[in-house]
This record gives structure tokens, C-alpha cells and sequence, in this order.
């Protein structure tokens, strides 16, 4: 079509929590101002795009590293790459009208609430969030853990012992514990059902029905704040305003622990969680 309005935005090549609060939805909001919209992620973030994208292309870099950064270190989005994704969407600079976002730092993450506007050209942007997961009342006994395992900040992981220990006192009270997760990034706990890599609309209903999720903080207790999930979450006191304000447009529970930092003991999880979080489903 001739003049045709396109938004090219991507690709994302950062890590998934800011993909989830510093990218998707400031996209999601633009694409409205647009005739077409191609975004340009992982596999795993195609569901954040395709309820408003026209095209999604799956594009994972082979060289960067993340070394505790908000993108990859070390890849760069060159005019070639970019001139490569544009032919891969069949998009024409002399019959369209080409915007071209790249990734970039919206705000000053987390310490900025989630409206936090973005200025793009003549428009000032409110990021669009949209609430995943459909009702399913199969899950609504179930508990999500996600045994962070990444290379990147080790201290950060909760060790399998902790997990184990924490497992098996959910199993006494008759919860079904699923673990979720990257297998490159995540553990399967004994005792659990093993959900990690699942079918994404799956993930989505299972956090959009669970009692609650348990875990240190990461990009995944971050998907849980969109999916209404109730969150168990430990940290240093730095990301408490990230669950329990700026990240966390639709209100979601968080009973946030930072008494013990990264390395809290299972027991004292647990008893937090009987004190502080209500059954959803009363």
C-alpha cells in the first residue's frame, strides 16, 4: 500500500523484566498511530507482541552477553542487521513510510513508575499493559516456584536444598508445585511437575490461576505481576518499590522479603506466606 504506515521495532535484545516494563507495552501503545507494526524479539516474547503486531521475526544474537547490563554486551545493531530484518519483512523504503525504533532505555528502570510517558517524535507515549492468562479453575490449587540457576549474579540463586526444603512443606499442606523457567536458566525441583519451557499460553493460564509464586526476583516473578499472580519474591530492599509499585500496573500481591536478602530460609518463606497472603480464591 502506497504510504503506507510502518513501525519497525526491535530487536530486543535485553533481558526479559525490562523487555516486560522498559519495552512491550511503550510498543504496544505506538503501534495504534501505525498502519502495520513488526517486532523483532526471542521466540519466548511472542506473546507479548502478536495480541497488536501485524509481523513477528524471531531473532536471537549469536555474540553479546548480558555481565549484569540491560542489553547484550557486545552485539551491536548495525545498519546491515537491520537492513537484513527489514528485507525478512518484506518492508519497502520508496512504497512505505518506515518509523525505526531500536531498543533503548525508557525512563530510568525500575525507579520510574510504569506510566512513566515516552516522548517518540510529535508523540508522547503511555505504555499500553495488557493482563495475560485466562481463567482455569484446573490451577487454582497449584504453586509456581522458579529456582532461579543463571550464571549471571550466582549469589543471587536460591541453592537446591532451600528449594527442596521449601517443596516438600507446600507438598504437606496439599499444594500441586510446578516449576517454571528457561531449562538453561532455571531448575527442575524434586516433587514438582516439571513445567519449565512449556506452551506459552499455558504458562500464561497457570500464572493467571495460581495460589502464588515463589522465587527470587527475576524476569519470571516479573511475568507474574502481568498475569495477576500473587508473588513470594526475596531481594535487597533495592527492588521493593520494582514489585510492589513501578512494576506492577494491574496491583498484583507481592509479599516482598528483603529481612535476609537474596538468601532467606525456607522456613521463614513459608511462614511469611501463611501470615501475609489471603487465598485468592475466597
Amino acid at each position: 500500500m502506497k504510504n503506507e504506515k510502518v513501525l519497525f521495532a526491535g530487536p530486543w535484545v535485553g533481558e526479559f523484566g525490562w523487555e516486560l516494563f522498559a519495552w512491550h507495552a511503550y510498543i504496544r501503545a505506538l503501534s495504534e498511530y501505525y498502519d502495520k507494526t513488526v517486532c523483532i524479539s526471542a521466540p519466548y516474547s511472542r506473546f507479548l507482541y502478536e495480541d497488536f503486531c501485524d509481523q513477528f521475526i524471531e531473532y536471537v544474537p549469536a555474540v553479546g552477553d548480558y555481565k549484569d547490563s540491560y542489553f547484550k554486551v557486545g552485539f551491536e545493531i548495525t545498519g546491515k542487521l537491520l537492513g537484513e530484518l527489514m528485507k525478512e519483512a518484506s518492508l519497502d523504503s520508496n512504497t512505505q513510510k518506515i518509523s525505526i525504533i531500536t531498543p533503548r532505555r525508557i525512563g530510568d528502570p525500575p525507579r520510574t513508575h510504569f506510566e512513566e510517558t515516552f516522548k517518540f517524535g510529535s508523540l508522547n507515549i503511555i505504555p499500553k499493559y495488557k493482563k495475560f492468562g485466562s481463567r482455569d479453575e484446573k490451577y487454582k490449587d497449584t504453586v509456581v516456584i522458579h529456582a532461579r540457576n543463571r550464571s549471571l549474579r550466582p549469589q543471587d540463586n536460591w541453592p537446591e536444598n532451600k528449594w527442596k526444603v521449601l517443596v516438600d512443606i507446600l507438598k504437606k499442606q496439599g499444594y500441586n508445585i510446578v516449576s517454571i523457567g528457561l531449562k538453561s536458566e532455571s531448575m527442575h525441583i524434586a516433587g514438582t511437575e516439571d513445567k519449565r519451557e512449556c506452551e506459552q499460553q499455558q504458562l500464561l493460564d497457570i500464572l493467571a490461576n495460581a495460589k502464588c509464586i515463589f522465587g527470587p526476583s527475576s524476569g519470571a516473578m516479573h511475568l507474574a505481576s502481568l498475569c495477576g499472580c500473587p508473588q513470594v519474591v526475596w531481594s535487597t530492599d533495592y527492588n521493593f518499590d520494582r514489585y510492589t509499585k513501578n512494576w506492577n500496573p494491574f496491583g498484583t500481591k507481592a509479599l516482598f522479603l528483603s529481612d535476609h536478602g537474596w538468601q532467606p530460609e525456607p522456613e521463614y518463606v513459608y511462614n511469611k506466606f501463611i501470615e501475609n497472603l489471603k487465598d485468592r480464591h475466597e
